[in-house]
């Protein structure tokens, strides 16, 4: 039965090699045969010739040419998902044991950071790899990673070998990784809000509120625990930026919920002040999370360990 499923499968595959399926993915993604041509550094007589080689196998024209570019057909955007598994699942299986050096390595990285991390971990990263790895490069990108769940829709979708992120719950799968427990309190200026190391509860609810979010949805978390004590906060203002919040917060009377680490940044070279809440709040879990498609990939885990190596937890709230 075995032997006869592999001749019915070389039979149906003995016509299409590598090449052509490496032209049809970089069409389906670039829309152009000039673009498809530069990519692969073919010609574009080359592009066009191996193009009509699937069009004739396939028996559909799989992409027309349009205002905006070549369109696929309905079977390519069906083809497309399996030929780009397909690509990936070869060229790690070729490519997976392949010993990773980053003295001599020229590969780039693409890694997903919260703003907050990203100023912290940043400088260290780039400051190791000039002095221990030349050739690498990192793509650092702000990638939202909400939860556990969606995960690895984002990082597949989006290319990215290694992502730290915070968590509301620790992850039941093998492709994340527990860093340290990220505090939640507020933030807001010590000369008119005092050196406590606390917020009453009514001077938390009656002072306006910047509130910061990482996530695709409006702050929730806060809100629930609130709620459920049918209490409300005053929210003036909602953002994804934690670079402003220095000169927004700094010498008035507004507050913004964060966490620890997010605080180190924020209270740096000024009077602002990290304050617990008045609420119970469980901490953030920040996490590693990778491809699950990379577990072997070598690469992928000697940049997990330098992440764990260089990332700062945040302090204790007594610190």
């Amino acid at each position: 039965m075995a032997e006869t499923t592999d001749i019915k499968l070389a039979t149906r595959l003995n016509k299409i090699n590598l090449n052509l399926l490496l032209v049809f993915h970089t069409l389906y993604r670039k829309r152009s045969l000039t673009l498809t041509a530069e990519s692969l550094c073919l010609s574009q007589p080359a592009v066009s010739h191996s193009l009509k080689k699937l069009r004739l196998l396939m028996g559909d024209p799989l992409f027309i040419k349009g205002v905006d570019g070549m369109q696929p057909t309905p079977l390519a955007r069906r083809m497309d998902s399996a030929v780009a598994k397909g690509l990936f699942y070869f060229d790690q299986a070729v490519h997976s044991n392949s010993e990773f050096s980053p003295a001599t390595s020229k590969r780039e990285f693409r890694v997903s950071l919260a703003d907050y991390v990203s100023q912290q971990l940043q400088p260290k990263l780039i400051q190791h790899c000039l002095e221990h790895a030349p050739g690498l490069c990192f793509n650092l990108l702000s990638t939202r990673i909400a939860s556990a769940e969606g995960a690895q829709q984002v990082l597949q979708a989006h290319d990215i070998d290694l992502a730290v992120v915070q968590l509301e719950t620790l992850p039941l799968t093998s492709h994340h990784e527990y860093l340290f427990d990220d505090a939640i309190g507020c933030v807001g200026d010590a000369i008119l809000h005092g050196e406590s190391s606390h917020i009453p509860l009514e001077t938390f609810l009656d002072t306006p509120q910047v509130a910061l979010s990482h996530r695709e949805d409006s702050p929730s978390l806060i809100n629930e625990r609130l709620q459920k004590l049918g209490l409300e906060r005053r929210i003036v203002a909602k953002t994804s930026y934690i670079n402003p919040l220095q000169e927004i917060l700094a010498s008035t009377n507004l507050l913004c919920v964060v966490t620890e680490s997010a605080a180190r940044v924020i209270c740096r070279n000024n009077t602002l002040k990290f304050y617990s809440l008045p609420l119970d709040v469980p901490a953030f879990k920040v996490c590693l999370c990778w491809d699950e498609r990379k577990d072997h990939d070598s690469g992928i885990h000697w940049l997990r360990k330098l992440v764990r190596e260089l990332i700062a937890p945040a302090p204790s709230s007594g610190s």
